[in-house]
């Protein structure tokens, strides 16, 4: 069943997969502080969902994944109200944490433009899956903002020196060399990205849910800590005492593909 929010659906299907569709075609995905809104709101939901084990997030139009903020929007907001835009306030604060917090793996799509937020958004998700049409841009030293959460999150994807090189020129680049800088996970020609895309999700829901869970709230907990005291991090539940490590040290011995539970 497809839920539908003001610019975004969301699809949760029987197989644990779960689509969120960034939905203003009209205006290429922009984000708009409606859909901002929508996407923190799918993304609180989806988090605590049982029947959610994984989560894909594109773009609906085909010409962009996101172009970024609407900036025809925050101009007009600026005009009208006087009230200069602040990254991390109110709706601006929460999309890009909850996508990156949500304890689920994420897959972001891209196709077409992904750009300034919509490049942020694709951050925050796990993996990233794109066509070899795709073009990338982080325009903000183009138009005097910020890239509050690109500015940290990309050097942490992709070496310093790439990072920047995309973040100081706001030069467009395309898929082959966001896969070059290490940015992209796949790169399929474009007949090819939904049934790349079904494949990986698929996969990810055959996997141990809570052992997903560990590896995520690891790697995010861990990646700035020393690693004798990462090593000694415990975020729970822990696979070790689960129903689930039974449930696949049988399988594994029956020949059998396991039933896992979550718990």
């Amino acid at each position: 069943m497809v839920e539908h929010r003001s610019d975004l659906l969301v699809d949760v299907g029987a197989d644990g997969v779960a689509v969120v569709r960034l939905n203003r075609p009209e205006r290429r995905n922009a984000l708009s502080r409606g859909l901002l809104s929508d996407i923190t709101a799918a993304f609180t939901d989806l988090d605590r969902r049982r029947d959610v084990r994984v989560v894909v997030l594109r773009g609906t139009g085909g010409q962009a994944f996101s172009v970024g903020a609407d900036l025809k929007e925050m101009h007009d907001r600026d005009t009208a109200e006087h009230l200069p835009y602040e990254p991390m306030r109110e709706a601006t604060r929460n999309p890009y944490e909850t996508v990156l917090e949500c304890r689920k793996p994420t897959i972001a799509v891209l196709e077409g433009w992904v750009v300034g937020g919509g490049l942020e958004l694709a951050m925050a998700c796990d993996l990233r899956v794109a066509a070899d049409t795709a073009r990338f841009l982080m325009p903000e030293s183009k138009v005097g903002l910020g890239a509050n959460f690109g500015s940290q999150m990309l050097p942490r994807l992709v070496p310093a020196g790439f990072a920047f090189e995309v973040l100081y020129l706001a030069e467009p680049f395309d898929a082959a060399t966001a896969l070059r800088m290490g940015l992209l996970n796949r790169v399929t020609p474009p007949e090819e990205l939904d049934a790349t895309v079904d494949a990986l999700a698929a996969t990810l829901v055959s996997r141990a849910p809570i052992t997903l869970q560990r590896y995520k709230a690891m790697v995010h907990l861990g990646s700035s800590l020393p690693i004798a005291t990462a090593l000694r991090l415990d975020p729970g539940p822990s696979p070790y005492l689960s129903e689930d490590r039974a449930e696949g040290t049988a399988a594994f011995s029956q020949k059998r593909a396991p039933q896992w539970s979550g718990r």
